[in-house]
């Protein structure tokens, strides 16, 4: 019973051990990524037990990151959630490579009318792959349809499919944009775009991205 017991204790040991090591790293990782210019510090869990063995390794299974308020390229992002796979860190610790990556970012509605550089534009979602460009501003009033599309593996394209009655020039740039994404790591890519309810949805992937110096 005695050594049942001391084994008990050192596995609670080695738990809040693994447990603190974790809450930790996850800490200074969200201080890094905010670092990066986010407006807030994200949030950050990393998966797989036990994490000190992963340490030792210099390998993290999974790593999800959430985070909001942050500029990429000509866009604000509203909303970042990133999953990070098989993360080889480097031995001084200052750089790292996840074998895969996928995620979302979310550009909100907003953001795309700021683009436009004219006022009294209003946009909002209007199917899967459209959104609706409504001017309001004086004399010039109606509702134009845009499609948004991906522009290659860095960027997002809109293009006015209808005007609406809206003469063109009232809709600067919206009228036919690409917008890049210049801020992505190297070997992250623009897999697709959706619209929904709360902006467009940018869907990410990448091999071999890597992270830091």
């Amino acid at each position: 019973m005695i050594v049942v017991a001391v084994l008990v204790a050192v596995l609670a040991v080695l738990l809040i051990a693994d447990r603190v090591a974790v809450g930790y790293a996850e800490d200074r990782l969200a201080a890094r990524v905010e670092d990066r210019g986010f407006a807030a510090k994200p949030q950050v869990t990393i998966a797989g037990f036990p994490f000190l063995t992963q340490v030792a390794a210099r390998r993290v299974n999974k790593v999800v990151i959430s985070a909001a308020g942050k500029k990429l390229g000509p866009v604000e992002v509203k909303r970042l959630d990133v999953t990070l796979y098989g993360i080889r860190v480097s031995a001084g610790g200052n750089t790292s490579t996840a074998s895969r990556l996928s995620g979302t970012a979310q550009v909100g509605f907003a953001g795309l009318a700021g683009v436009a550089g004219m006022p009294g534009l209003t946009v909002s979602a209007d199917g899967p792959d459209r959104v609706k460009i409504t001017a309001g501003l004086g004399p010039v009033t109606g509702t134009a349809t845009a499609r948004v599309t991906r522009a290659g593996p860095g960027g997002i394209r809109i293009a006015v499919i209808s005007a609406g009655g809206i003469p063109v020039a009232a809709l600067g740039s919206l009228r036919d944009v690409t917008l890049p994404l210049p801020d992505l790591p190297l070997g992250m890519t623009v897999e697709g775009v959706s619209v929904t309810g709360q902006g467009v949805l940018v869907h990410l992937a990448g091999q071999n991205v890597r992270f830091g110096g």
